[in-house]
């Protein structure tokens, strides 16, 4: 399959530059058969076998390296042994001349150079998709609680009043590890009204998430972290009527609804997620 994908991958030009392999062959010319010919032509091609063989382990690595990234089956992807091949013990037998061997070799040459390519561009895209995964929000903010108020319109747990709650409550105990969702730069870490204290991560794509009521925040703005980073503890300041941490996603400048960039996911710590009409905040 690793196949597959590259053949549908732009033919740009190599991120570094490949041996030459096909061009180092010399012209093999039948009129010219004497030994001291023959073995500068032999040495030739020994020569540049030896390169190629360095050649195949590099790629053989960086195969190897990709079908880990990618999470393609190790037996069905092997790059430490040869490809299985078999055919009848009987036929016809006839020996190489050098020029066959140099043009065989040639056209071997050729195909390093082609999947080269081709994997050095797939490496590419597998890296730049893991950095593009992990910068957006795809976890959960806490490893353990469960959600006391949901995305949307509820009777204020103070005010008593029905006003829109612009993310979600998770109630988890006191000083609980509050880990960022995705990779990203901090906007903002301080004090807010009815926030208390509050984090601020920019992600790319116009994504921004927010972590409060912290009872201390652990990141300053302009520092970068990563997803699952301690960034925070969960706390009950501002306006709250017990400890929590309150999650909202912002996309382009206005709320969403964090729910869908949980991963989708039903169980915090192993534990279900429960939902309660008690909403510290």
């Amino acid at each position: 399959m690793i196949g597959q994908y590259a053949n549908r991958l732009p033919s740009a030009d190599p991120p570094r530059s490949a041996p030459a392999f096909a061009s180092a062959f010399p012209p093999t010319n039948t009129a010219e058969s004497s030994p001291s010919r023959a073995r500068q032509t032999v040495g030739a091609i020994a020569s540049r076998l030896g390169d190629m063989q360095a050649e195949l382990l590099r790629l053989n690595a960086l195969g190897e390296r990709l079908v880990g990234m990618s999470g393609l089956d190790p037996e069905e992807f092997d790059f430490a042994n040869p490809p299985p091949q078999g055919g009848p013990e009987l036929g016809p037998v006839r020996d190489y001349t050098i020029k066959e061997i140099a043009s065989e070799l040639s056209g071997v040459a050729g195909m390093i150079q082609d999947r080269q390519r081709k994997l050095d561009v797939l490496e590419d895209v597998l890296v730049n998709k893991d950095l593009t995964a992990r910068a957006l929000p795809s976890s959960w903010p806490v490893s353990t609680g469960y959600v006391s108020s949901n995305f949307g319109f509820r009777i204020h747990p103070v005010k008593k009043v029905r006003i829109f709650h612009e993310g979600v409550d998770i109630a988890c105990p006191r000083g609980t590890p509050i880990l960022a969702v995705a990779d990203g730069v901090v906007t903002f870490s301080g004090r807010r009204n009815g926030y208390g204290r509050v984090v601020d991560i920019r992600h790319p794509d116009g994504l921004l998430t927010r972590y409060a009521h912290n009872t201390a925040n652990l990141v300053k703005e302009g520092q970068r972290v990563r997803r699952g980073q301690s960034i925070a503890s969960v706390g009950a300041t501002g306006t709250a009527t017990g400890p929590h941490v309150h999650f909202e996603v912002h996309k382009d400048g206005k709320v969403v609804n964090p729910m869908p960039y949980l991963n989708g996911r039903s169980t915090l710590g192993g534990a279900p997620v429960r939902t309660t009409d008690r909403s510290p905040g």
